[in-house]
């Protein structure tokens, strides 16, 4: 394998960081300097915004989109495998990429089951 099977990738990743710091220096250098307290002040959907910018969230917020992200890339995990179960049924190994499968799903239960027991399910909690 030489070098060369490299250099499209290799192209790629410079005209992006390239890409970048170009967007960056045009900002830097056609961007308007003036600053003044009301463009500094958060927006919303043109409501004036109401109490303090600095307003702290629940844990409860992060734990579940933690937890979502998780499943989700568990969930998505399943899709390949989805696909080529056709090809191992036809070679012969369909039963055994099916258990294989059955245990991802059960590993992903008890992950779901853990999760409703500690409560992080229960909103009100």
């Amino acid at each position: 394998m030489q070098i060369f099977d490299y250099s499209g990738v290799l192209i790629l990743l410079i005209l992006g960081v390239l890409t970048g710091v170009g967007a960056i220096l045009a900002s830097e250098i056609l961007g308007s300097r003036r600053y003044y307290p009301r463009k500094d002040s958060p927006y919303e959907c043109g409501i004036p915004s109401e109490g303090a910018d600095n307003t702290r969230f629940s844990v409860k917020f992060y734990l579940v989109a933690v937890s979502f992200i998780l499943f989700d890339i568990e969930t998505i995990f399943l899709v390949p495998w989805a696909i080529e179960f056709q090809n191992y049924l036809q070679s012969g190994e369909g039963i055994f990429i099916f258990f294989i499968g059955g245990l991802f799903l059960f590993v992903l239960t008890l992950g779901l089951i853990y999760e409703w027991r500690k409560g992080l399910l229960d909103w009100n909690q």
